[in-house]
């Protein structure tokens, strides 16, 4: 028993710890980590597929609370600009979880863009560790990180908007 609660514990610290410096990062403007991942339907989908578009990323875990609980503030954002046929967007599991679980994930935030499983080498490729859940970045037209969150989606989802909004504008002069 003593194991179970320290083990819940343990992932709850990880699923909510912030490091947050207001979304700066030396990583802006760097050539965004390659990944290719199924998704939950099936579908092997690579971060190059969209090479000219504005890429919106959520990092969650399936089984994270505090994940579920901002699924549907990245939901938001995806609405804000899901009718841009420049804009994607893509959840990364990092927790490694079942098909089922994320199906499960996705039902109750109402995301309705792609969830890709067995994500959490991305997790550490963009961020250097693998405890760093609920996290929002944004890939550039070109394929470059122009936004790299450093706290929870709902902390800075106004930057995100902003961000994807000038990414979209500079496609479009």
């Amino acid at each position: 028993m003593k194991a179970f609660i320290y083990i819940t514990f343990i992932l709850f610290l990880g699923c909510s710890a912030s490091t947050d410096s207001g979304g700066f990062d030396e990583a802006i403007g760097t050539v965004a980590p390659e990944f290719m991942y199924t998704s939950t339907d099936g579908q092997e989908i690579a971060l190059s597929d969209f090479r000219g578009k504005v890429v919106y990323i959520f990092f969650y875990g399936a089984g994270c609370p505090h994940c579920r609980s901002n699924g549907s503030v990245t939901e938001n954002i995806n609405q804000r600009f899901t009718s841009n046929s420049d804009f994607v967007a893509l959840g990364l599991d990092t927790w490694n979880t079942s098909v089922s679980q994320n199906i499960s994930f996705q039902n109750a935030t109402g995301i309705t863009y792609s969830l890709l499983l067995n994500a959490r080498q991305s997790l550490v490729d963009y961020y250097g560790n693998a405890g760093a859940y609920d996290r929002s970045v944004v890939v550039d037209p070109t394929g470059r990180i122009a936004y790299k969150g450093s706290g929870f989606v709902n902390t800075d989802s106004e930057k995100v908007i902003s961000v994807i909004q000038e990414q979209l504008n500079s496609l479009n002069q």
